[in-house]
This record gives C-alpha cells, sequence and structure tokens, in this order.
C-alpha cells in the first residue's frame, strides 16, 4: 500500500484492487464452484451455515489450491494486518452467489464477532471479497458506510432501522476479478440481485488470533491437503491451534 491507500482505510475503512484475479483465473474459480455445488447440492455451505434464497460453500481452504492463493494473498494480507495487526486467522473462507433477481436487503451488520467494538488490543476482524461477477447498484453490490469503524459501536445500538438506506452509505462497484477489502467493524450490507446474471464472490473472512473461533467459523483441512500448504497458510487457517 501506498501512504494515500493507508489513510484511505484509516479514514474510510475499505481498498478496492482492481484487475487482481484474470479471466483464465476467474473461469477456473467458477468451474470449481460448480463442480462443489453440483456435488454438495442443497447442504452446500452447511459447514458454515445455510442461507435461504442464496447458494453457498464454505471451508473452501480443504476444496482446492485455488483458494489458497486467496486467503493467502500477500495484497490482501497486507491490509489485513494493518488493521489487526500479524497475527490473523482466515476464519471463514466461503463462496456466495445470488442468483438473478434474488435476495433481499440484509441488515446493516459489522463482521466484527458478535458485532463488538474496537478493544484494547484494536480492531479484531477484516474481510475480503473476491468479485467473480459484476458488483453495481443493480445487482445488489455492497452497501458500505464509510467510516464507520471509527464509531466504536454496531449499527445495532445507533440505528433504528437497520434495513433502511444510510444516509451516508456508499454501494462499491466493482468487475471480475477486484477485491474489496475492508475493516470488519465497517458497517455495510448487501442488496437484491435485481438483474439477470449472478452475483458470485469468494468472501475471506479474518479474525485476530485472540478472538474464539466456533468451528463453524474455522477451516477444517483434512491431511491430504495440509502437507502442502506452506507454514503461513498452516498459520492463517489456525492449522497447529488448540
Amino acid at each position: 500500500m501506498n501512504e494515500k491507500q493507508r489513510q484511505q482505510l484509516d479514514d474510510q475503512g475499505y481498498l478496492i484492487f482492481r484487475n487482481v484475479l484474470s479471466p483464465a483465473d476467474i473461469k477456473a474459480i467458477l468451474s470449481r464452484l460448480d463442480e462443489l455445488w453440483a456435488t454438495e447440492g442443497d447442504q452446500a455451505g452447511k459447514e458454515n451455515y445455510l442461507e435461504p434464497g442464496v447458494r453457498r460453500l464454505a471451508n473452501l481452504a480443504n476444496k482446492g489450491q485455488m483458494f489458497r492463493n486467496l486467503y493467502a494473498h500477500p495484497q490482501v494480507l497486507e491490509v489485513i494486518e494493518t488493521v489487526m495487526g500479524p497475527d490473523v486467522r482466515a476464519s471463514t473462507v466461503n463462496a456466495r452467489d445470488v442468483p438473478p433477481y434474488t435476495g433481499v436487503r440484509m441488515p446493516f451488520h459489522m463482521d466484527s464477532d458478535k458485532g463488538r467494538a474496537r478493544d484494547e488490543k484494536g480492531y479484531s476482524a477484516a474481510t475480503a471479497i473476491w468479485m467473480l461477477d459484476e458488483f453495481s447498484v443493480a445487482s445488489g453490490a455492497t452497501a458500505f458506510v464509510p467510516g464507520s469503524h471509527l464509531l466504536g459501536k454496531s449499527p445495532k445500538e445507533i440505528l433504528t432501522d437497520l434495513n433502511a438506506l444510510h444516509p451516508d452509505e456508499i454501494v462499491i462497484e466493482g468487475q471480475p476479478g477486484d477485491v474489496l477489502v475492508f475493516n470488519g467493524h465497517c458497517w455495510h450490507a448487501g442488496r437484491p440481485n435485481e438483474t439477470v446474471n449472478h452475483r458470485r464472490a469468494i468472501l475471506v473472512h479474518y479474525l485476530r488470533a485472540d478472538v474464539p473461533r466456533p468451528e463453524n467459523r474455522r477451516q477444517h483441512v483434512d491431511a491430504d491437503h495440509a502437507v502442502a500448504l506452506s507454514s503461513r497458510e498452516r498459520e492463517l487457517i489456525g492449522l497447529d491451534d488448540e
């Protein structure tokens, strides 16, 4: 990151990097996701949680080497570590597909553990959204309240209607291959997809290593996959954590 990007991350709470994934990368990822959705059927995503109206996948750290290149991407990790420090974990590595004309407006929320504010150690969460389709106002791209991470409170502590438009919200648009990285204490919300196209993404949620992670907020990697991981990748998914 350059100084301007660091300032934006501090003040507004997010950065977006363009064209990080190539068209070939995107094609390979989407092909693998389609395989997994076909195999897992209506139980897809159950390792984390099922979400009505959308397709999900979870525990992707155990489902293909290509996903290692996402959760351990150095450009993303630089942002994540700037937010939380070097000792972080990739808590969830998921895929989410909002089909055409599908979805409801999500309530404004934070990605920090249980919506808690910054503590004496600093921020506790950050998220990367890897865009695999166009993210636009029409397709329901993320509505975001810049600077809300500085408030030290969750939306439910301040807003009377979590589903209402926020006067300061922006919609962060992007193209396939872009990645949005943001402080998990920022208020944000997904919107309905009102287009004829899918809105697919890989979502990587990071937590500070000292934040407790229940079983459905961890990556569970079998021995065949674990042997290929670097020491940093093992650390990121907490493979050696008790």
